[in-house]
């Protein structure tokens, strides 16, 4: 039997989140940092490649557990193709802050494979980052599409059009590796905003990076704001909806404390006139089963989530 009569190729994930009306807020991991490595594309993969690490790579991620351990405050790492194949291994690093994320853009003349180092000075030993030459960040947001078709098909097919497509409307957008949560293909991490993106196409894409959307227009594609908690995420979509894109300039925190039924969030924002909490009630709605890969026949239960106001 051969190779091709043998195995059906597997219907796209992405296909199916969406066919199944998947709901995808509070899927958003929680960053209190993150940190961008600018690496040629082969370089992913290797990054990637646990077994081939060396051990001062190996020791790097073992000190980064233990800090997210220590103080529960998680990281993004994400990879990025810079504009110049090659050059020199460059980092950008995202802290999270009032409305957002602020972004530091630090140069050097070490090799991409070096690339354990960008890691280590932005976010264990960031004394060091002395030794780098800092540079001032454009103004704007930086979209990073994950594009990254040997992680998932669905990020290939989805993910390069919407790349294309914000770049090609002069909106600044990188290649990127897989971040997690292909079944949401094409999905973008938009900083300094923080916000994670689902089932993108480029003209939707296009138009929420120029803000030229209402959002409730596209609260069914939002994964939730990364500086939230994952169910804090669920309350702070519905006060986009309502109160617009404004929204996301006000500093956002959250309390959450949950029981048997759900969880009471009380989402604090401000500062000045406008500060104050909003406490709302999050329960569980009926969950779906959908794919996690395009590549594993594996179905999974995911979370859906209803909002009542207090």
């Amino acid at each position: 039997m051969t190779a091709a009569a043998g195995s059906a190729r597997l219907p796209l994930c992405a296909d199916l989140s969406r066919a199944a009306g998947e709901d995808p807020i509070g899927t958003a991991p929680h960053w209190q940092e993150v940190t961008v490595l600018e690496l040629d594309v082969p370089m992913w993969a290797r990054v990637r490649d646990v077994a081939g690490w060396t051990a001062e790579q190996a020791g790097v991620f073992e000190r980064l557990r233990g800090k997210v351990e220590a103080s529960g405050a998680e990281f993004g790492l994400l990879m990025s193709a810079p504009d110049t194949p090659g050059a020199p291994l460059r980092v950008r690093h995202y802290a999270l802050g009032p409305g957002g994320y602020a972004r530091r853009d630090f140069v050097s003349d070490r090799p991409q494979d070096d690339w354990a180092r960008g890691l280590t000075d932005t976010l264990l030993e960031p004394e060091n980052l002395k030794g780098w030459a800092e540079v001032t960040p454009p103004a704007g947001p930086d979209w990073h599409v994950c594009t990254h078709g040997t992680v998932d098909a669905a990020c290939g097919k989805y993910g390069v059009p919407v790349h294309q497509g914000l770049r090609a409307g002069d909106v600044r957008a990188w290649r990127t590796g897989h971040f997690g949560g292909h079944r949401f293909a094409a999905t973008a991490v938009d900083l300094p905003a923080g916000l994670l993106w689902a089932h993108l196409t480029p003209d939707l894409a296009l138009r929420v990076a120029r803000r030229a959307v209402a959002p409730a227009e596209v609260r069914g594609h939002l994964r939730g704001f990364a500086g939230l908690p994952p169910v804090a995420q669920v309350v702070d979509r519905e006060l986009l909806v309502r109160r617009g894109w404004a929204w996301l300039d006000a500093p956002r925190r959250a309390d959450v404390q949950v029981d048997a039924e759900g969880w009471t969030v009380a989402l604090h924002h401000g500062p000045g006139e406008a500060a104050g909490t909003v406490t709302a009630r999050v329960t569980p709605a009926p969950g779906l089963k959908v794919p996690g890969s395009s590549h594993k026949p594996e179905w999974m239960d995911v979370k859906q989530y209803h909002v009542e106001w207090s």
